[in-house]
This record gives C-alpha cells, sequence and structure tokens, in this order.
C-alpha cells in the first residue's frame, strides 16, 4: 500500500440506495448507512458516497476509501477513491448471500451445497473457474451464477487489481468494457498489449505496469511495444504515413530515455518481429504502421478506380455546357466555367482556390447542373423514380459547421463524413465497400482536413458510378492526422483539376484576401502595419497581449458583436497568449457571472449559461464532432428536484445536446481555440494572435488558415516577427507515398511539384505586385499607460486613422 493510499480515510457500511447512476460511465452517488469509519468530522448514520463503481446492489456491505469532501452545492460527501465488497465472513453469512434473491435459482438449499463443498473460498473458485460447480448444479444454473458473480463482483476485483497498478477507476471500466474477463490476464501477464489494442495509455504508463509484473527492459515484448508506440506518435503528430528507420530508431530511443547505439539491435529485432506480425509494413525502405499502410493503398487504388470506370451515364464538356445552371444570375469567368464542365464530366475531379474566387458559386451551380442533367437523362432514356434516388446529390464535409455552409449555399442537405458513413464511435462505418452509400454525385468540401485512414473509409464506401468532387484550398493547415491527401492528389497531376486564381469577393473581405494572397507567396505585404477598411494590426510584445486582446475585445463588445461573431485564434494553449488564458478573460467580459446564475465548475473551467463551448470529442452516436461550436442554454441541478443530474444543455446550430457533469470533459469554452479547431469555421470578426513564443507553431500555412477565418474584420495581435517568420516559413512536409502510388496506378510520371513560391492569387481586373517588398522593421513603440489610456477611447487601443469598425454596420 502506497503512502498515499494509508492517508486515505475509510467508510464501511450498507448500501441503502442509489440516488444517480451515470448511463455512460460507472459513475455513482450512493447512500450508505455508516458502520464504521475513520472519519473524526462524520458523526451522522448516513453519508453520500461518490465515485466509480461496479454492478453495486442495495443491502450490501461495502467499505470505501477516500477523502471527505464539501460540494458547493450539497455539502459534505465521501469521495470514494477505491472500494472494496465486504463479503460475509462465515459460512451462514455466505449461503444468506448466495440466496437473497441476487442469483436466479439459487435459494437456501441449493447455497447450502455449494458452500458446504467449496467452503468460504467458493465466490473466488467459482470466479477463477466455474467448473467446480460440476456435479453440484445444472450446467445452466452454474453459467447464470458464474455470471450474475462476475457481473457484481469480477469488475469490482478489476477495480481493486487497477488500483494496486496505478490505474484509476474510470480508466479501469474502460479496460473491462473493451476486454471483459479477459482484462485482468491481459493487465497482469501482457501488459504491452494495451500498446496495440488500446487508447487512453500512454507508453509510460503501460510500462510502469509492466515493471510491477516482472518485465525485464530488455524483454522483446517492450522492445515490440516501444518501437510502435514511438512510430504511432511520431506518424500522428508529424502527420506522416512512414518513417525512416533512422526516425524509428531515434524515436524510439528517446521514448526509452537510452542512447541509440545502445539499441540499435534490439530496436531493428523487435522492427522484424513487428513486421512478421504484420503490425509494420516495410516497401522501399519506408516503415508504416499497418493500418496507415492499408489506408495509403485503398485511397490509391480507390482514385484509379474512379478514373478508369464508367460513371452512370457518359457526360462530356459540351453537354455540361449545354446544360449549365448559373445561380443568381451570376456571370463566370472562362476558369470558373471549365471548372464545372470538367468537374461534372469527370468521374473524380478536384476544385481548389483560396478565398473570395467562387469556389462556394461553383459548388451551388455543380449542384443545379447536375440535377438538370439528371432529369434530362431520366426522360432521354425513360428512367423512373428508382434511377432519379441513386443520382442524388450528396454533399458532405470533415466538419458540423463547413456542413451547415453548404446547405445554405446549395438548400441541399450536407452532412459530416461521419455522419455520411454511420460512423460509431467505435469507428466502425455503417457504409462500406459490401454496403455503399448510395447517391451519383458526391461533393466534399474543405478537403484539406481529410486525413488518409477518413479518406480509405469514405472511398471504400462509394459506389462504382459515382461523380466525386473535392473542393478546398490547400494552402491551409493539412489534416490533423496523418496524410496530406488534397496536397497529394493535386501533386500527383493525374486527377482532373481547376485551380481558381482570380479574387472575387470584393468590398468586405477584400484586403483580407489580398493579404492571404501575399503570405500565401511568402511574404507580408508593404501595408501589413497599417489600417485598411476591414483589417488592422496591432503589435507587442509577449506579455501586453493580453491586455491589447481584451481592449479590441471590449471595444468590439460595445459595438454591439456577439461571443458568437468574434473568435480568437492562437496557436497554442498554454502561456498567456494561449486558448486557455484567453478563453477565461474573454468569457469574463462576454459572459460574467451574474446573481442567480447557474454554473457548473469542470476543473478550471467555469462553465455558464450562455458561454460558447467547443467539442472536443467525436460523438457519432450523438453526431456531434470534435471542433463543432454550441451554446449553453441552461444548466441543471440535481437540487432542482427535477429529476436533473447535474448537467448543460448544450446548443449545437438548433441540435439540443444534455452533458452530465460526468461528460463535462468533452467540452471546453470556444472563446478562443487554436487555428486547427477552428478550420472548416469562418467568423464575422477575428483577432488572429502570434508571438515569438510559438515559434515552433509558425508556419505559413498556420497564419493563411487563421486569417482566412476572417468573413468581415480581421485584427491581427502580437509581435511582427512572428508574423513575418509564419509568413516566411513554409509549413513542414509530410512523409506520404501517395503522389507516387497514384502516379504508378495510373500508369503516369509527371515532374514534381515545383519548390518555388506559387504565383499569387490575383484580385479581378487588379494584379498584385509580383515582388516581394523590403523587409520592414517592425512597428515601434508598446502598449504602456498612455496607449491604454487612449484605448478606453479608442476601439483600437491607439490605433490612428480608419479603423475596421467603421466598416462595419
Amino acid at each position: 500500500m502506497t503512502e498515499q493510499e494509508e492517508q486515505l480515510d475509510m467508510v464501511s457500511g450498507t448500501l441503502q440506495n442509489i440516488i444517480f447512476a451515470a448511463s455512460d460511465s460507472y459513475f455513482k452517488i450512493l447512500s450508505v448507512l455508516v458502520e464504521d469509519s475513520t472519519l473524526t468530522d462524520w458523526q451522522e448514520p448516513e453519508i453520500i458516497v461518490t465515485g466509480t463503481f461496479a454492478d453495486v446492489q442495495e443491502g450490501s456491505v461495502y467499505n470505501f476509501y477516500g477523502d471527505l469532501v464539501r460540494h458547493p452545492k450539497y455539502g459534505q460527501q465521501f469521495k470514494a477513491q477505491r472500494y472494496e465488497n465486504e463479503l460475509p465472513p462465515d459460512e451462514n453469512g455466505l449461503i444468506k448471500y448466495l440466496a437473497s434473491g441476487q442469483f436466479k435459482g439459487v435459494g437456501p438449499k441449493t447455497a447450502a451445497k455449494i458452500v458446504n463443498s467449496l467452503g468460504l473460498n467458493a465466490i473466488q473458485l467459482i470466479l477463477d473457474d466455474p467448473r467446480v460447480l460440476a456435479g453440484m448444479v445444472k450446467p445452466a444454473l452454474a453459467q447464470n451464477l458464474y455470471r450474475t458473480l462476475r457481473l457484481n463482483l469480477g469488475l469490482e476485483r478489476f477495480f481493486q487489481l487497477g488500483n494496486q497498478y496505478g490505474i484509476g477507476a474510470d480508466l479501469a471500466g474502460k479496460l473491462y468494457d473493451q476486454y471483459g474477463d479477459e482484462a485482468e490476464d491481459i493487465l497482469v501477464n501482457h501488459p504491452y498489449r494495451f500498446v496495440f489494442e488500446f487508447d487512453g495509455l500512454s507508453f509510460k504508463k503501460i510500462d510502469q505496469i509492466a515493471q510491477k509484473s516482472g518485465f525485464q527492459d530488455n524483454d522483446g515484448e517492450r522492445m515490440r511495444a516501444a518501437v510502435y508506440a514511438a512510430m504511432s506518435a511520431l506518424t500522428f503528430r508529424q502527420g506522416h504515413t512512414y518513417l525512416t528507420f533512422d526516425q524509428l530508431e531515434n524515436a524510439t530511443a528517446s521514448l526509452l530515455r537510452q542512447p541509440e547505439a545502445q539499441q540499435s539491435g534490439a530496436i531493428q529485432t523487435a522492427l522484424d518481429e513487428l513486421i512478421s506480425a504484420h503490425r509494420v509494413v516495410v516497401d522501399q525502405q519506408r516503415y508504416y504502421p499497418k493500418p496507415l499502410y492499408d489506408a495509403e493503398v485503398t485511397v490509391a487504388q480507390q482514385l484509379k478506380q474512379l478514373l478508369v470506370s464508367p460513371g452512370s451515364f457518359p457526360l462530356n464538356v459540351d453537354q455540361v455546357g449545354q446544360h449549365l445552371v448559373v445561380p443568381d444570375r451570376i456571370e463566370l469567368d472562362d476558369k470558373q466555367q471549365q471548372a464545372i464542365q470538367t468537374g461534372l464530366a469527370s468521374r473524380l475531379f478536384v476544385l481548389t482556390g483560396g478565398p473570395g474566387t467562387g469556389k462556394t458559386t461553383i459548388i451551388k451551380s455543380m449542384v443545379a447542373t447536375w440535377q438538370k442533367l439528371v432529369q434530362v437523362v431520366a426522360q432521354q432514356g425513360s428512367f423512373g423514380t428508382d434511377w432519379l434516388k441513386s443520382q442524388r446529390v450528396r454533399l458532405a464535409s470533415p466538419t458540423g459547421r463547413a456542413a451547415k455552409r453548404m446547405t445554405e449555399i446549395t438548400g441541399y442537405e450536407a452532412s459530416t463524413i461521419h455522419r455520411l458513413l454511420g460512423i460509431t464511435d467505435g469507428g466502425e462505418a455503417e457504409f462500406n465497400a459490401d454496403n455503399p452509400i448510395a447517391g451519383g454525385l458526391l461533393i466534399v468540401d474543405e478537403a484539406s482536413m481529410l486525413d488518409i485512414e477518413l479518406a480509405a473509409q469514405l472511398l471504400s464506401a462509394l459506389p462504382k458510378d459515382i461523380t466525386l468532387i473535392f473542393v478546398g484550398d490547400s494552402d491551409q493547415l493539412p489534416s490533423v492526422g496523418p496524410g496530406n491527401v488534397l496536397a497529394d492528389m493535386l501533386a500527383s497531376r493525374v486527377i482532373p483539376q481547376v485551380e481558381l486564381d482570380t479574387i472575387y469577393r470584393q468590398g468586405r473581405g477584400s484586403s483580407i484576401n489580398a493579404l492571404a494572397a501575399d503570405i500565401k507567396a511568402g511574404y507580408l505585404p508593404q501595408n501589413f502595419a497599417a489600417n485598411q477598411g476591414d483589417r488592422a494590426s496591432f503589435m507587442v510584445d509577449g506579455p501586453q497581449v493580453p491586455s491589447a486582446i481584451y481592449q479590441v475585445l471590449e471595444a468590439a463588445h460595445k459595438k454591439g458583436y456577439s461571443a458568437n461573431e468574434v473568435q480568437i485564434l492562437t496557436p497554442m494553449y498554454k502561456s498567456e497568449a494561449g486558448v486557455n488564458a484567453l478563453n477565461l478573460m474573454a468569457q469574463e467580459l462576454f459572459n460574467p457571472i451574474k446573481p442567480g446564475q447557474k454554473s457548473l465548475q469542470h476543473g478550471q473551467i467555469n462553465f455558464r449559461q450562455g458561454d460558447r463551448v467547443l467539442q472536443l470529442e467525436n460523438d457519432s452516436e450523438r453526431d456531434i464532432y470534435n471542433g463543432d461550436m454550441g451554446q449553453v442554454i441552461a444548466v441543471h441541478y440535481r437540487s432542482d428536484g427535477q429529476g436533473h443530474e447535474d448537467s448543460l444543455v448544450v446548443d449545437f446550430d438548433g441540435k439540443e445536446l444534455l452533458y452530465p457533469k460526468k461528460s463535462l470533459n468533452q467540452l471546453t469554452l470556444a472563446y478562443a481555440t487554436t487555428v486547427h479547431k477552428a478550420q472548416g469555421n469562418e467568423f464575422r470578426l477575428v483577432i488572429m494572435v502570434l508571438t515569438d513564443q510559438f515559434y515552433i507553431m509558425l508556419n505559413r500555412n498556420l497564419l493563411y488558415t487563421g486569417i482566412t477565418r476572417a468573413k468581415e474584420a480581421l485584427i491581427m495581435v502580437g509581435n511582427y516577427s512572428a508574423f513575418e517568420t509564419a509568413a516566411s516559413r513554409a509549413v513542414p512536409q509530410r512523409q506520404t507515398s501517395l503522389v507516387a502510388r497514384l502516379q504508378d496506378q495510373t500508369g503516369t510520371t509527371v515532374a514534381t511539384k515545383p519548390s518555388s513560391p506559387a504565383p499569387k492569387t490575383k484580385p479581378a481586373d487588379k494584379p498584385l505586385v509580383t515582388e516581394a517588398p523590403p523587409v520592414l522593421a517592425g512597428p515601434a513603440g508598446g502598449l504602456n499607460q498612455a496607449t491604454l489610456r487612449q484605448a478606453s477611447q479608442d476601439p483600437l487601443i491607439g490605433m490612428t486613422g480608419t479603423s475596421p469598425y467603421d466598416f462595419m454596420p
């Protein structure tokens, strides 16, 4: 027993009532009649006990170990860290326990027969091997008794075992849910299996568990797990689908905290064994985790199939042009018309372009034109309703917000890719190669966010005759997960594609679009520090950033902007200019606590009614996904007496979801967020924060993605040098083989993508300067008492001249 465990208090007593049991975890609130206790400041006959418990039974006696805590609303409670089922100490008590009615078919006579034969260890013997009941009871009764004991006591025993290995009850419950009766054997004898099969345990923690079970540092099982853990972590962190041996060797040695030279032979042996076990694939000295290799091969094969297979009805460019539907009487330029005609006449097509170049207009026109073409073909061929349904338009995007925008643009229902495929929380998809989705045209927006595994799932679930169009901006950040699908499709040059390079969205956002084009080319424009009609920059040192942002937020708030219209973007979570600190600051400004306002505390966050919140996990069962934003519209307390537990109700664009307190780890505040989390969304006003302390994260794609989230106004806050570094630094290259696979799959060899900067996107009838301006020195001065005083009158803290707010309604 550890020193910490020795310091825990104990409460022993009879469970009187289960007040609350969470439906999505093992968390429960119990009412316990106290029979014994080490508590010095508790004299009441009953106590409320909270914690993670198995299928505890009312009327049974338990020992609880934990601490007496004070709940802000419900007063003192005993928070249990672990517990034990206090089984009867004698044979008579054990007979009564087995005959208590918990075990169907076991009466006093049968219970006595079992106890007289097996003794006081009867329950443990049955749990270890139910065959000990042979000859005493019928096989069906023996199995039922065993299953009920496992349900009642098996998980409790695993909780106790997990506690010995330093695993909390919540995590132990998840392990038991996944492995059932195997969980105990795996934990004790094969803990390194968790590296390959279970998300939620780090290699360091698994290694500690294994050491308690007697595993040696040079154990082969340990080395294989270390190599695979290092490979998985590095591919995910850097977005690669494969590693070189040197990269893998360095990553493994770093994970084991030992020099490469001492581990090189063992790493190579472990890698060879992983290859033999089909957990790793080696191809041309490139080492892939098997799931990423399979996904990349699948994507290449499926894309090839689309390129060479005929569609459900043949179309050429002229036919599409003949029936072209242009919405809202918009005049298309030649390239936009080419994109629509080529896209619908091809089985596979990629449309790319920056903000304001007309991608949304083309999506709307493609949908309308496809619908007209389908009607024409149906009339000519006398096809019926079933055929028309098979040619329906499907629209999808990686994020819920982007899908909603597609629906608003086209008038057709769009969904997340996860929802389209029916992907469950376990990762399984309802639709796949054996059960493809229905549709004749699929348009996938925000395709830069598509990682290799999700792309493989999507492509595998498509009918063979579908027309597939990817739409995205390849200069945005690549996907969070491994792969670089959109960029690789474009770089392969084997897939029909059109890049839109003329900016049409002038007026609001025009200066922002021009800035994006300069950043895309690798530099900041000469007018970066000068206020424009729709953007402004405020360059201060890192420690001054929070004060500067507060003044900007305060000005926007006074101007009438709601919290939903303003978004702070920053690269990282920690530091005074990070997401966590800025969220708390913005919350106090936009939603300060008011008398009588309901709230729920979770960790460092006090969630309040009216707060903007962000979903942190995929929850396919409720059709809500990582990155979705909503608003807290209600806070429920158990003490309200309306049958609710402590919980929040969050409105996600009209969909109201309940979050019990135990599930609040799925949410965080959304006033500030990372650029990655904001991808796929747009906001009326964006405050983009970059400082030199974020140096490791700074790159061109990050800055470009951040500023292009602004629909109407952009304010940039931070160090000039940080913005300059970001604009000049290309995004780190991802190691993938998709380009080579696509070129090989199609029998085509083309020149690689040029390494020089891409040509800048030009506004209509107003070409941009093509030469980079001289490097400018950062604006002089900083935030001081004078500028702060001025800030109370000037909404943009000492900025002179035109303010972006003057151009907003």
